[in-house]
């Protein structure tokens, strides 16, 4: 406790707990936001703010005036109580500006920077009322303390009103930042500082290089204060571009990716100054949340990207079809995690601090093991879990090292990454949490990537949103710089790849994979109506439960899949065919907008055939589907994984002229792709509880409905 402190605190509360809008403070001795706010609103009471609000705002800095020896009062008292909280030396609360009080001012004015006039006009009253300390505080650097006081001694008239003066604590951090981004400003001709790299400031930095022997003195003191800031020692801080800070720059540049010539101009300038650095410079990497194409793909690689970011789960998830036209176009796939639609339960919010805890992170480190298993992802890939805000150092402590923690425990056969600011990277990588960082640098406002620098075992840098291409080309993606310390996924795993692909159709057509399966053997679904078998292989190695060469060619139809797509003829057909059906008849099986399951379908096989084909097997009439999917292929061998579901239809009374409708009529649904396609959309849109009677049914009339909009 600090008897002056509570001297001060004592006497605000006494003077003012009767004015309107006073901030009552906690009478412990100790400095703290709570004093300081019973100081601004005392202030602004005295000083005829009309609604006090113990912040120091453009209307109390206009109506602060300039105290200085001799004055009297209770603004005097004010002043003495703010160099007590501030640890320097006043008169007790006497209300008369002496020289003992002008010697504290002058303590405080030179610690900060200032001139040491003896007199507080509003920028100093605002700079002494605030918890921002002015000494070089315990793991402070003396020479960012330097910097801190030069920066408020040149340039602080012309960000003072917005942040503050200048904290001189040798602590680099969000105002230090800021303050070098106003004095940038001032610098390179902008009439108006306001802390914005912006166009303006993109110009002046474009129009403002420097280089070895640069007599652009001031610019070249800016550029030293901000290589050391970001970890770079240019040498003395004099003014003079030298071969020390030449050297300084290439580093930077180096950690940067950036041309390292130790010429400063636009780009290295906005590395220095925002985390996103200059956006129109060029990037080798991207993510997106759009699918891949084979267009998409291709043109990516024409425009120099060698790394393509995609979620592995939730509502964009990535599938095994997308990484391998990746893949195929000769770049690599660096995978993300972060929950979203479907992934999502109850009241989880993965945008905030209570989602990251130890059991959070243990479940995340299962599914992620297993989603990147199925996608044929080889064990030590790197996968980047995200923390996509600004979470604050309390959160980082709380929550976020405890979730990573599980992580690193949990995630087995591969790397844990983290996305996030570059101080929640830094914190979890320093904690021994991950191996490599994916950067969100185009947060420039959050609090963990201002006065921050890069994290040093950076692999992606994301920095801007944009879109590029057009027509089928045409794709949303975030620019991203890669550093080569993660080189990403360049081959799959074959045995995972097709499993997983087995297991991405089966959800697709509502099944389970849990229910389990093994190659080669078939599963049963058994139901009152309709039971579902299916079954998977490999080349050399499947048996199907239909044999299709044995049933005529009117009774199966067969569908050539590339990249991904269907004919662009069966897929107008098969939405035209469920055009037609009317709102009931939708309701009943479930169809609405549901082309797009059919769409999924074709994603999940990218290169390879369906087939459709209608026969008796046991007595019972069977629709059998078909697939072959092509995984691997080099100019000597092809590698097909195989899917074969069957869905045969037990007659019931109720139901059975129906079923003998559609024995009558199976031939319809052989004629056209298109109908096909409907088939397998009215299929998939099976809810996902299950094919009881009634949804048995609800499939025949599906059928039915199919077939006689074709007919007629």
């Amino acid at each position: 406790m600090d008897q002056k402190v509570l001297m001060t605190q004592k006497w605000l509360n006494a003077t003012y707990k009767n004015f309107n809008g006073y901030i009552s403070c906690t009478e412990d001795g100790q400095t703290g936001n709570g004093t300081v706010a019973s100081l601004i609103s005392a202030l602004q009471i005295e000083i005829g703010v009309s609604t006090p609000t113990g912040e120091f705002g453009p209307m109390t800095a206009e109506l602060c005036p300039t105290v200085q020896s001799g004055a009297k009062g209770h603004i005097v008292n004010i002043i003495q109580g703010g160099l007590w909280c501030k640890g320097f030396s006043s008169q007790d609360l006497t209300q008369d500006f002496d020289n003992t009080t002008v010697s504290g001012v002058n303590q405080f004015k030179m610690a900060a920077g200032l001139t040491a006039d003896g007199k507080v006009d509003a920028k100093t009253m605002k700079g002494l009322l605030s918890t921002d300390a002015v000494v070089l505080i315990s793991g402070g650097d003396s020479r960012i303390r330097a910097i801190q006081q030069a920066l408020n001694n040149k340039y602080s008239d012309y960000f003072w009103m917005d942040l503050n003066i200048c904290p001189c604590d040798g602590v680099y951090g969000r105002n230090t930042c800021n303050a070098l981004l106003y004095a940038f400003q001032k610098e390179v001709g902008i009439d108006e500082p306001n802390g914005v790299f912006g166009p303006g400031t993109a110009q002046g930095a474009n129009d403002h290089n420097v280089a070895l022997n640069s007599k652009q003195t001031a610019l070249v003191y800016l550029l030293q204060y901000m290589l050391y800031v970001n970890g770079f020692n240019p040498g003395s801080f004099n003014g003079i571009f030298d071969t020390g800070v030449e050297n300084a720059v290439i580093n930077f540049q180096s950690l940067m990716a950036l041309e390292a010539d130790g010429w400063v101009g636009l780009s290295t300038w906005a590395a220095l100054l925002v985390s996103k650095g200059n956006v129109d410079r060029s990037c080798n990497a991207c993510d997106c949340t759009d699918r891949i194409t084979n267009q998409r793909a291709q043109y990516l690689k024409s425009i120099g990207i060698n790394y393509v970011g995609r979620y592995i789960t939730g509502y964009w998830a990535v599938s095994i079809s997308e990484i391998s036209l990746i893949l195929e176009a000769g770049m690599k796939f660096v995978p993300i995690f972060e929950r979203s639609g479907n992934d999502l339960s109850g009241n989880m919010d993965v945008t905030d601090a209570s989602y990251f805890t130890h059991e959070q992170g243990r479940q995340d480190a299962l599914y992620a093991a297993s989603t990147a298993q199925e996608l044929g992802l080889p064990e030590n890939t790197t996968i980047y879990f995200a923390v996509d805000f600004d979470a604050y150092d309390f959160e980082v402590d709380s929550n976020i090292l405890e979730y990573f923690r599980a992580l690193s425990v949990y995630l087995l056969h591969y790397n844990v990454g983290i996305y996030g600011p570059r101080n929640v990277c830094t914190r979890v990588s320093n904690a021994g949490y991950a191996k490599t960082s994916y950067v969100a640098d185009m947060s420039t406002g959050f609090s963990g990537n201002i006065g921050v620098r890069i994290p040093s075992n950076w692999a992606f840098d994301q920095f801007y949103e944009t879109s590029y291409g057009s027509g089928d080309s045409q794709i949303n993606i975030d620019k991203v710089m890669a550093s080569g310390q993660d080189t990403g996924v360049s081959s799959l795993t074959l045995s995972n790849v097709a499993k997983g692909l087995c297991n991405e159709m089966l959800r697709i057509l509502h099944i389970d994979p849990s229910i389990g399966w093994d190659w080669n053997q078939k599963t049963t679904i058994p139901g009152p109506f309709i039971d579902i078998e299916y079954k998977f292989g490999l080349s050399g190695s499947f048996t199907p439960m239909v044999d299709t060469s044995t049933i005529p060619s009117s009774d199966k139809a067969t569908i050539t899949i590339n990249n991904g797509e269907f004919e662009k003829g069966d897929i107008t057909t098969a939405e035209k065919i469920l055009d037609t059906l009317t709102a009931t008849d939708k309701a009943i099986i479930n169809a609405s907008g549901g082309i797009q399951t059919s769409v999924a379908f074709a994603n999940s096989i990218n290169h390879g055939t369906l087939t459709i084909s209608f026969s008796t097997v046991d007595g019972f009439p069977t629709f059998n589907i078909q697939v072959k999917q092509l995984v691997y292929s080099t100019s000597v061998e092809n590698r097909n994984v195989y899917f074969e579901i069957s869905f045969k239809m037990k007659g019931q009374p109720d139901y059975q002229q129906d079923l003998d409708n559609i024995v009558a009529n199976h031939r319809a649904l052989l004629y056209t792709g298109g109908l096909v396609l409907a088939i397998v959309l009215l299929i998939a849109a099976v809810p996902t509880g299950g094919l009881t009677a009634s949804t048995g049914a609800a499939l025949m009339i599906a059928v039915l409905l199919a077939i006689n909009t074709y007919n007629n």
